[in-house]
């Protein structure tokens, strides 16, 4: 079987483009998981931790020998069942009805221009690019204030880490990640999502 040519390519490229349509209403939208679950629905913006840190190893099966240690060390900021550290925070915005709904909107009526495969071609989702350094997330917060649920997003190489595999996100056609930027802008969002310099 010959592999696909350019001019297939151009055709699936044009059917993973996003179109909007209007398939879902405000109240089925919000039947979808996590925004059934959880009210509560914070935009946030941080900095990437470092990844370097100094840990002290003691050897305690020898005289006490403590040497410092460089490793590569994450502290995470999004974990489920515990409060989200605001310290960290660079910009964090609790969302309105209205503005969840505008949210529900972007991730649910937009989708692919078409899901019919071509020439035996499938449509697959771009998995972006490998440099994923996440500096926004849209976080689910449960009655305790404490993270239910997240969508951690970096807008450089579009990819994103979700927190369940029960999470409902829509289609991520192309321009997916270029509307949910939009959309985090215009909430008063900025770092992570404007150029940068």
């Amino acid at each position: 079987m010959e592999p696909p040519s350019r001019a297939d390519y151009d055709v699936l490229e044009k059917r993973m483009a996003c179109i909007y349509r209007n398939k879902y209403s405000p109240a089925q939208r919000l039947r979808f998981f996590p925004f059934n679950q959880y009210k509560k629905v914070m935009l946030i913006s941080f900095e990437p931790p470092e990844l370097m840190a100094e840990i002290i190893y003691s050897d305690t099966t020898k005289a006490s020998i403590n040497t410092p240690i460089k490793e590569e060390v994450y502290h995470t900021l999004l974990q489920k069942k515990q409060k989200l550290d605001l310290t960290r925070l660079k910009e964090k915005k609790i969302l309105s009805a209205l503005e969840v709904n505008k949210l529900t909107d972007v991730l649910y009526n937009f989708g692919y221009t078409s899901t019919k495969s071509y020439k035996g071609l499938l449509i697959a989702e771009s998995e972006g690019y490998r440099c994923y350094e996440p500096r926004n997330a849209i976080v689910f917060l449960d009655e305790n204030g404490l993270v239910a649920e997240y969508i951690e997003i970096c807008f450089e190489c579009y990819n994103r880490k979700e927190s369940s595999e029960k999470m409902k996100t829509g289609q991520f056609c192309n321009e997916k990640y270029d509307l949910i930027k939009k959309y985090f802008r215009a909430t008063g969002i900025r770092h992570g999502t404007a150029k940068r310099k």
